[in-house]
Parts: C-alpha cells; structure tokens; sequence
C-alpha cells in the first residue's frame, strides 16, 4: 500500500505539471496561423516562443514522474489518476479568470475522486512483466496506423475535424504505454530495450503532440480535450491485463471506476474555467492571420464527413 499511495502522490504532481504545460502550450499555438497545422513548420514556430517552451518543459517533468508512478503503482491506477490534472486546471482556471464552478464541475471532481480511490481500493499487483514481443508490436503498429490517418488525409485534402484530437488520444494513450513498458525494462536492467521504449515513447509523444496542438488551432479547447482525455486513458487502462500483465481482481469494480473518471474527467475538460484557461485570449491584428488559408487549412476547418 504505501508504494502504491506514492505512486500515487507522483502521479498527481505528474498531472500538475501536464495540466499546466498544455495550457500553455494550447495558449501559443493558438497564436500562430493555422497553415501551420499537421506541419513541422508549427512546431519550428512554436519553439522560439518562450512560454510554449516552457510548457513543453513541464511536460517532461510531468513524463518523468509519470515514469516513477509507473514504477511503484500499476498502470490501472496512474494513467486514470493523470484526471486530477483537470481539477487543477480547473482551481486555477476559476482563481485567475474569475469562471464560476457550477454544480456539473464540482459533480465532476466527486466522481473524478471516487472513481481514483475505488482503483486504488482493488488495484493489482504491480507488474514489471508484460507482453511478448510479437503482441505489442502488433498492437503498437495498429494503434499508429490509426492515428496517422488524420495526416494523410490531410495530405490529400480531406476534411479531418476532430479526427485529429482522435489521432493525438491514439498516440498519447501509446505514448502511455510506452512509458509503462520502458519502466518494465528499467526494473530489469533490459537497456536495449529501455532504450527502444523511449525511442517508441519519445516518437508518439511528438506526433500526440503535433496533433492536438492542430486541432487546438482549429476547434474550441471544449471538443478537443475530452476526446484526447477520454482515449490517453481509457486505452491504457484497457490494454492493461493484455499487454502490462497486470490481473484485476474484480472486474466490475475496476470498469465501473475508470468510468467514473472517464465521465469526470470528460466533463471538466468541456466546462468554460478549463477551456477559457487553455484558450487564452485570440490575437488581433496578426500577420498570419490575415493569410490566405490553403487548401490544407480549409480541410482543417471543414467538419469530418461521418
């Protein structure tokens, strides 16, 4: 219990740190021209900007106590546990903007609370063992394939909307994984394939990354962070037993919690605090904005065929 209730404690000051970088980051890329989206030309513009760098920094210090959460509790509890990252957004949100927390949000926090404490209650064992090669990159390969999809249509000149919030969830849920895996081998002293998991990890983290940032330039903050919330944990959580070999001891317990953070965490990511904080306020009289939009950027605004 204590390595768990510490796992725990490090994977709250991880969503503390997250919570925080993608605000910030959300705030600057929302300032550059969206004929930058879905290209490395964003992320060229994005880097001199001294706040999206520093956001960028908190996030790998959120990855790093990630890591060690990963390392003392199971990937069940930590990656739903990342949610408490939404309530700080949320305190800070209602702090700095003067937003007004209503009775959905405080609802939201309850159940963000229980739905953590009751995985915690009937965690498994924490597990450095997980899956054979053979399953994990088959799994790994799929998922990428998925979220690449957004890119190439985009190349083609199809309209994608909130197809790439799904293609950033894809990669931040394998980027999650990643990291659970790269721990595993950590405990074994496997540096060959630790090394091969951050190479992994470092890979979806850039192409997560890349995504929601796009389509945080062209949609409201409110459709963006559900999707990408609900998909970084429910996929983890999911795969959990198959590819992290960690056995739930009760099923329901465990399916009835995570939905509980889920239904949570997706309704603190579309309240007005949340998306007014990571929204920030709109340029006026940019240079970039008053380019003509491609072909690219009007596939970006136009909403996905169903």
């Amino acid at each position: 219990m204590p390595a768990l209730l510490l796992g725990l404690a490090f994977a709250a000051a991880s969503a503390a740190c997250y919570s925080v970088g993608i605000s910030l980051q959300a705030r600057e890329a929302r300032k550059v021209g969206p004929e930058h989206s879905v290209r490395l030309t964003l992320l060229r513009r994005l880097v001199r900007r001294p706040a999206w760098v520093l956001g960028i920094s908190l996030d790998g210090c959120g990855w790093a106590l990630q890591a060690v959460a990963l390392a003392l509790a199971p990937l069940t509890v930590v990656q739903p546990a990342l949610a408490v990252g939404l309530v700080f957004l949320l305190v800070l949100g209602a702090r700095t903007l003067g937003e007004q927390v209503g009775r959905v949000e405080a609802a939201a926090v309850l159940a963000i609370a229980a739905g953590v404490a009751g995985l915690a209650r009937v965690a498994p064992e924490h597990s450095a063992g997980h899956a054979a090669r053979g399953p994990l990159l088959v799994v790994f390969a799929a998922l990428a394939a998925i979220a690449c999809l957004p890119y190439v249509a985009v190349r083609l000149g199809r309209s994608v909307g909130i197809l790439l919030a799904v293609g950033a969830g894809l990669a931040f849920a394998c980027d999650g994984l990643a990291t659970k895996l790269m721990t595993d081998e950590f405990g074994d002293r496997s540096w060959p394939g630790l090394a091969a998991w951050l190479a992994v990890m470092v890979g979806f983290a850039a192409l997560g990354t890349l995504g929601e940032l796009s389509a945080l330039q062209t949609m409201p903050v409110t459709r963006v962070a559900p999707v990408v919330f609900v998909l970084t944990t429910l996929i983890p959580v999911g795969l959990a037993p198959v590819l992290a070999g960690e056995t739930w001891t009760s099923v329901p317990v465990v399916v009835v919690s995570a939905v509980t953070v889920l239904l949570g965490g997706a309704a603190l990511a579309r309240s007005r605090p949340v998306g007014a904080l990571m929204a920030g306020p709109r340029p006026t009289g940019s240079t970039e904005r008053r380019s003509v939009p491609s072909a690219q950027t009007r596939a970006l605004h136009r909403p996905a065929r169903p």
